[in-house]
C-alpha cells in the first residue's frame, strides 16, 4: 500500500460497518509460552495518559455519535479496497500458509483479550513494517480489520519480536485509534485558521498521535510481557539491520539522549521539539517503555508481585 493511502486513512473520515460478512470470533490458540491472558483488559488500562485523556474527551463531546457513525461509513469503501489489493497482491496468512504466523496473531489477541482475530497479510517489501487500516468493527457484523507486516520485517525479527510487533499493531485496534484521532483531526480543522489556536490544536493533535504510539508500544509489552523483547524489536527496526542485538546498549543509549537532551541549549531543545514526526524518536520510545514496564501501573495489570 502506498504512504499517501496510508495518510488518507487519518485524514479522512473511517468506515467500518458497511460490510455484512460475519468476522472469526477468537477460538483459544495453541499457547508457545507462558505469558497471561489479560482477560477483561480495558485500553484505558494501558493508554498513554494524553492518549486517554483526549480520547476520554472526544468520546463524550457534543454530537460524536453522529460522528463516529459518518466515519465507519465513509471508509468502508477504501477498506474494501485495500483488502482486494492485499487479496491480489500479497499473502493472507491462515491456518495453512505460515501456520506459525497465524498461531502468533491468534495468541497475541487472546491476550489482548480482543473479540475479534485481525486477518494477518505478509507483503512483500525490502522495508521493515507493520500496519493496520485500524477500522474495526465492534458493534456490527462487518469484516475483522486488517494487519499487515512485510516481508523484510519476518526475515529480520525473532518470532518473539515479531508477535509484540503485531501487539503494537492491535492496540491501535483496541485503542480505535483510527476512529477517534479523526475526531480529533475533524474538530481542530475550522480552528486551524485562527491566528495562535489554530497552531496550538495542530500541536496538540501532534502530541496525541505521538502518544498513540507509546499506548502501542505498551500494548506491545503486555503481549510479550518482556521489555527486552520489544527492545530488541525496535532495536532492528531502527537500525535497519538484525545484527543489532544488544538491547540494554540501546536502552543505556535512550538515557545518553535524556541526559544530553536536559543539558542542550534551549534553542537545540527548542528545534527538536518543533520537528514534525510521524511516530516518536526511536530512543524516547524505549525510554518511555522502560518506565511504563517498571511502574505500578503495569505491575498491577500483569500482576506481577515484586
Amino acid at each position: 500500500m502506498n504512504k499517501t493511502l496510508i495518510s488518507l486513512l487519518l485524514l479522512l473520515p473511517s468506515g467500518i460497518g458497511a460490510l455484512s460478512t460475519t468476522p472469526p470470533a477468537i477460538t483459544t490458540p495453541t499457547r508457545h509460552n507462558n505469558n497471561k491472558i489479560l482477560k477483561g483488559i480495558d485500553a484505558s488500562q494501558f493508554r498513554h495518559p494524553l492518549d486517554r485523556d483526549l480520547t476520554n474527551f472526544f468520546s463524550k463531546a457534543p454530537l460524536s455519535n453522529v460522528a463516529t457513525f459518518a466515519i465507519k461509513r465513509s471508509l468502508s469503501i477504501v477498506e474494501q479496497g485495500v483488502r482486494l489489493d492485499l487479496l491480489s497482491s500479497s499473502v493472507k496468512v491462515s491456518p495453512n500458509q505460515l501456520p506459525e504466523l497465524y498461531e502468533s496473531m491468534q495468541e497475541a489477541a487472546s491476550i489482548l483479550d480482543m473479540d475479534v482475530v485481525p486477518e494477518l497479510y505478509v507483503q512483500s517489501s525490502p522495508q521493515a513494517n507493520a500496519y493496520t487500516l485500524a477500522l474495526q468493527g465492534q458493534e456490527d457484523n462487518s469484516k475483522p480489520a486488517i494487519v499487515v507486516v512485510t516481508s523484510a520485517l519476518l526475515d529480520r525479527c525473532t518470532d518473539a519480536e515479531v508477535q509484540a510487533i503485531i501487539g503494537h499493531e492491535l492496540g491501535h485496534l483496541k485503542c480505535s485509534h483510527s476512529l477517534y484521532l479523526t475526531l480529533g483531526g475533524l474538530a481542530s480543522t475550522p480552528l486551524r485558521g485562527l491566528p495562535l489556536v489554530g497552531s496550538q490544536a495542530e500541536k496538540l493533535l501532534q502530541e496525541w498521535r505521538l502518544a498513540a504510539e507509546y499506548s502501542c508500544d505498551r500494548a506491545a509489552l503486555l503481549v510479550s510481557q518482556d521489555v527486552s523483547i520489544v527492545a530488541g524489536a525496535m532495536l532492528k527496526l531502527f537500525a535497519g539491520t538484525s545484527r543489532a542485538t544488544n538491547t540494554e546498549a540501546f536502552v543505556d543509549q535512550s538515557r545518553e539522549y535524556e541526559q544530553l537532551l536536559k543539558d542542550a541549549n534551549p534553542m537545540v531543545r527548542a528545534s527538536i521539539r518543533m520537528q514534525q514526526r510521524t511516530h516518536p524518536l526511536p530512543v524516547k520510545r524505549v525510554g518511555e517503555l522502560e518506565n511504563w514496564f517498571r511502574s505500578d501501573e503495569y505491575k498491577a495489570i500483569v500482576n506481577v508481585e515484586e
